[in-house]
């Protein structure tokens, strides 16, 4: 069963459309020239997308494995544990280091970058067989 978030995982190539909208957001194209308490709610966002797209790597949807993917997504949920564990969103309400948080805005928009592009690459989503 998958276990990217609620509910049913609807695949691939829904998942590709998320990352296709997700990464329009300012959030991930300017993550240096945004206060990073501002994102709060699209890092949160980022929390299902890693799972999701750790179902897609371990070929949850009748796909090969996917090491590269794995990676990605794992590093994407790194960098978003990351931004709330050191308190960068504007519900923590406690102190943060802003260039740091800055640059773990800098490391999820890499590694959501990262995971859009193993995504695209699926056989699923880009129609290519392995």
């Amino acid at each position: 069963m998958p276990s990217g978030g609620g509910g049913e995982d609807p695949g691939p190539a829904a998942l590709a459309t998320k990352l296709r909208a997700l990464t329009e957001d300012v959030c991930y194209r300017s993550p240096a020239d945004i206060d990073p308490t501002a994102c709060e709610k699209y890092v949160t966002q980022l929390g299902s997308i890693a799972g999701s797209a750790q179902d897609a790597a371990r070929g949850e949807h009748g796909g090969e494995d996917n090491a590269a993917l794995t990676k990605a997504s794992k590093n994407l949920d790194k960098a978003v544990s990351t931004y709330n564990g050191e308190q960068c969103g504007r519900s923590a309400g406690g102190s943060r280091d802003d260039e740091a948080c800055t640059q773990t805005l800098q490391d999820v928009a890499d590694a959501l970058g990262d995971v859009q592009s193993e995504v695209e690459q699926l056989p699923e989503v880009s129609g290519r067989s392995r």
